[in-house]
C-alpha cells in the first residue's frame, strides 16, 4: 500500500494548527504579561546560558517546520524526494532530468555548517557516485540466523 505523503502532509499541519489555536484559547487572561516593559528587564536580568537555552531549543522546532512546509512545496517540482534529515535534508529526484541534494535553512542567515559545506564542495567537484551493492540470500539467512540466536 502506497503511501500518499500530500495526506501525511495535511494532516500533520491540520494537527499543529489545531494544537496551536487550542493553546492560543485556552490561556487564561492574566498569564499574558500587561507590561511590556517589565517583561524585557526581566528577559535581560536572565544569565545568558539560559537565554541561549532558550533560544537553543526554539531555532530547531523552527526548523523543523521550514523543512515541513519546504517538502510540502518540493513535491511539485520533483518525481521523488527523499527525506534524509542530517546532514543533508532531502535528495530530490527529477526522472530523465536530474537529482538535486537539498539543504533547508530557516532564519534570518542561510549558513551551511562544516560538513553541509563540505558534502558542497564534494558535488560540485563531481565526486558523486552511484553504488550498487548486492547481498545474496544466504548472506540474509545467515544474519537473521545469527540475530534469531542471540536473541534467544
Amino acid at each position: 500500500m502506497e503511501i500518499n505523503f500530500t495526506y501525511i502532509v495535511i494532516i500533520i499541519l491540520g494537527i499543529i494548527v489545531a494544537y496551536l489555536i487550542g493553546r492560543l484559547h485556552s490561556k487564561p487572561q492574566q498569564e499574558i504579561p500587561t507590561d511590556l516593559i517589565d517583561l524585557y528587564k526581566g528577559v535581560q536580568d536572565l544569565p545568558v546560558k539560559v537565554l541561549q537555552t532558550i533560544q537553543g531549543s526554539i531555532n530547531p522546532q523552527k526548523g523543523k517546520m521550514a523543512e515541513l512546509l519546504t517538502y510540502a512545496e518540493l513535491r511539485y517540482d520533483y518525481d521523488r524526494i527523499v527525506p534524509l534529515g542530517w546532514p543533508i535534508d532531502f535528495i530530490g529526484i527529477k526522472n530523465n532530468n536530474r537529482i538535486d541534494f537539498i539543504e533547508v535553512k530557516s532564519g534570518q542567515s542561510a549558513v551551511l555548517t562544516d560538513e553541509e559545506k563540505h558534502i558542497k564542495n564534494l558535488i560540485a567537484n563531481g565526486r558523486v557516485n552511484f553504488r550498487l551493492i548486492k547481498v545474496s540470500e544466504e548472506e540474509i539467512h545467515h544474519f537473521v540466523t545469527a540475530q534469531r540466536r542471540v536473541e534467544s
